[in-house]
């Protein structure tokens, strides 16, 4: 299958890209910078068009004579207004583009912000709680109406929070702060306070390459497919687990800010179970994403 990859040479993106080419497809990646990963330079099966998600006049030129579609870039905007122009519109007409060239299959990289507070559901049920969230749960609507009336089978597949390291040469690692500010002060053997039952369910980025390349394979339609482990873990935990691994002295202490533990209760998986035979854990993947972030921040003491 020829696919084209929007933000490919992003986090996740690169993660994506592996997996397909794993499969055999051809796979063409839409980047404002198509040297930004060294990995993905000369490699066989990988052409690029340059361009930003603005610039959708590219898009029609770009998608001919392909198969797919999987749309990961994000234009972000601080206001409302900025996501509905810099995210929402771009992906309409990304998807207006992709059906003008005749693909099969799309799928938008959605988000768990797009159903919010409605979060244990895994339906198109949607009630965002930020603009993030919302220009997401639009896009999703958008891609369903102009699926259903071009007869193009698309999907939207909802991330949480995912981790890792990077996928390839050059490839990048989740800029999240988080992580990266609990592992500095473990690493420093400084003691952490974390509110109790102030979690997530977390997801590994080389899993949820998975779910994108079964979807894509596959003949299923209209279906809203949700990223994560079956695992709640407290932000705690994650702390407590990067001290074990540095050899730390930093003391972890849980704090009841409130938090009710019903805020635990499992987001639903069970559509990648059901269609795809998925159940992902993240324990042994996040211990060497940890290790890896330790032995960044030990380096740069040194």
């Amino acid at each position: 299958m020829k696919i084209f990859v929007t933000g490919g040479t992003g986090f996740i993106g690169s993660y994506i890209v592996e997996k397909l080419l794993e499969d055999g497809n051809e796979i063409t990646i839409y980047a404002r910078n198509p040297n930004k990963v060294s990995g993905f330079l000369n490699r066989e099966k990988i052409a690029f068009v340059q361009g930003a998600m603005a610039e959708s006049e590219k898009f029609s030129e770009g998608l001919k004579g392909h198969d797919a579609l999987i749309h990961v870039a994000l234009a972000w905007g601080d206001t409302p207004t900025e996501m509905l122009f810099n995210e929402t519109l771009p992906s309409v007409r990304l998807f207006e583009a992709s059906a003008r060239a005749g693909v099969s299959r799309i799928i938008y990289t959605s988000s768990i912000a797009a159903f919010g507070s409605a979060a244990t559901i895994d339906s198109g049920c949607v009630k965002p709680a930020d603009s993030y969230g919302a220009t997401k749960a639009s896009a999703e609507a958008y891609l369903m109406a102009i699926g259903a009336k071009h007869g193009i089978k698309v999907n939207a597949v909802r991330p949480g929070y995912t981790f890792g390291n990077p996928a390839v040469e050059g490839g990048f690692i989740y800029s999240d702060k988080k992580i990266k500010n609990m592992v500095a002060s473990v690493v420093r053997g400084e003691d952490l306070e974390f509110a109790e039952n102030d979690g997530t369910q977390f997801i590994w980025a080389g899993d949820l390459a998975k779910i994108f390349a079964a979807v894509i394979a596959s003949d299923v339609d209209r279906n809203y497919y949700t990223g994560v482990s079956k695992d709640f873990r407290q932000w705690g935990d994650i702390a407590k687990r990067a001290a074990e691994l540095a050899g730390s002295k930093s003391e972890i202490r849980f704090i009841d800010k409130g938090i009710p533990k019903a805020k635990t209760l499992p987001i639903d998986v069970s559509q990648i179970e059901r269609d795809f035979g998925f159940e992902f854990h993240t324990d042994e993947k996040m211990d060497e994403h940890l290790e890896h972030l330790i032995k960044l921040k030990m380096n740069e003491f040194q």
